[in-house]
């Protein structure tokens, strides 16, 4: 009966793996199954099993007491009745030790009363019994990823005094050296452009296309005979070209001109953001990237000029899609500090032929025309700045808005695996009433 059990359980969650395309983010210890019935555990661990997530068993309350004083784990699935120590005495004793631990409850009564009391624990969610191996899987998964965000979010958050402190620096540095040295940053500008114009779709390309047009092209009386092909990129090519004049033209005028902000709340930008990226979901959806987005319970008051934030926020989502892998998630987080408040994007990057931005080259990225990477012009026709102008113009913005810009390399250590990841970091000062 227990083989059979487990059967169902793979064959059931394997269809179910076969149709969901969510990126579950495995956690780096094993989850703790509080549960006396040994039909059920051999149920749940086969499940666990079948998602790649290691699993351990307590037969009640006491022995899962005694295994957390040698043990961490990442989530608990709790049944309420056990003999020893029952599940409600378990999770008292586990908020004591461990408050914010994510718990998932089994309980065979479903009454309004029941779960609202099982809720007042503090509990993520609940299972009812007799359980339904995919309906577990989606729980399991649900908790899994908030355990995964509310992790790195706090990791994020360990570091955010120096940043913001070497980020004020940097400004003032510029500050002195605009002042002091305007012909070294007008030469170095000239210099970053001439790179820029160089790589990519553009005039770069316009000039080699040009170039073996010359050296192939027939004469025929009063004609020149050309390749139909190298027309029909040159045709393109100059598109391109047009939307990059256009897009300096925009960029002058945001860089010259003075922003009116509008007082708003952090729930508002929060309810705004995915009409902010609506331009990029197609080009995410080809190459697998799914996005998830900040639950915040406070609320905070912001000055913003919501027309330039949403082209920071689809600015910073095309620079993440870009250089993200594929098959992964880009994370926004919100939370405030130092007396901002922090709007975060992450995205996974590969060591190769990326491998994230050096330390050295933090501030340099947000210098006009500076390219630190060969150009992805898989979003071309959407990006409204080009030549490498995309995160100056975001740090002109953020500054406009009395804040700071950060985009700098971090190591994820929430999963099994340490990853290298990019975070872009737009900090808004919070406004006290």
């Amino acid at each position: 009966m227990l083989r059979e059990r487990s059967n169902m359980a793979d064959e059931t969650v394997a269809v179910t793996n076969a149709r969901r395309a969510a990126v579950l983010h495995k956690p780096k210890d094993p989850v703790l199954i509080v549960e006396d019935t040994k039909e059920t555990q051999v149920l749940l661990q086969g499940i666990c099993k079948s998602m790649g997530v290691d699993s351990v068993v307590a037969a009640n309350g006491s022995l899962a007491l005694q295994m957390l004083e040698s043990q961490k784990f990442s989530l608990y699935i709790v049944d309420l009745m056990m003999p020893v120590m029952d599940g409600r005495a378990f999770i008292e004793n586990l908020k004591g030790i461990e408050p914010e631990a994510v718990v998932l409850v089994e309980t065979a009564l479903d009454a309004p009363g029941t779960i609202i009391d099982i809720m007042k624990m503090g509990v993520f969610d609940y299972i009812i019994k007799p359980i339904d191996p995919e309906i577990f899987q989606q729980t399991l998964h649900k908790a899994a990823e908030y355990k995964y965000l509310r992790d790195l979010e706090r990791q994020q958050s360990l570091n955010t005094g120096k940043k913001l402190q070497s980020q004020i620096e940097w400004l003032n540095y510029k500050e002195s050296r605009r002042i002091s040295a305007k012909d070294y940053a007008e030469t170095k500008s000239v210099y970053n452009l001439k790179t820029s114009l160089s790589q990519g779709a553009g005039f770069g390309t316009l000039v080699t296309i040009i170039d073996v047009i010359k050296g192939t092209m027939e004469h025929s009386g009063d004609r020149y005979l050309v390749n139909k092909d190298l027309v029909d990129v040159l045709l393109e090519n100059n598109e391109y070209c047009r939307l990059q004049l256009d897009g300096l033209q925009a960029v002058t005028q945001i860089m010259e001109s003075s922003i009116p902000l509008e007082r708003t709340t952090s729930a508002v930008l929060m309810e705004a953001l995915p009409g902010m990226m609506k331009a990029v979901l197609p080009y995410m959806e080809k190459k697998g990237i799914k996005l998830t987005f900040p639950v915040m319970k406070a609320h905070y008051n912001l000055s913003i000029n919501f027309e330039k934030m949403g082209l920071m926020v689809e600015e910073l989502t095309i620079n993440a899609y870009k250089y993200a892998q594929r098959n992964s998630a880009i994370n926004i987080f919100a939370h405030v500090s130092e007396g901002y408040f922090w709007l975060s994007f992450k995205n996974d990057v590969p060591q190769q032929p990326y491998g994230g931005i050096p330390r050295e080259y933090e501030k340099l990225v947000m210098e006009p025309f500076f390219r630190l990477l060969p150009p992805d012009e898989s979003a071309a026709r959407i990006e409204k700045f080009g030549f490498g102008l995309g995160l100056a113009v975001v740090d002109n913005v953020v500054r406009k808005h009395n804040g700071v810009f950060l985009i700098h390399d971090a190591q994820d250590h929430t999963g099994k695996d340490v990853k290298l990841c990019v975070l872009a970091e737009i900090l808004l000062p919070v406004i006290i009433a």
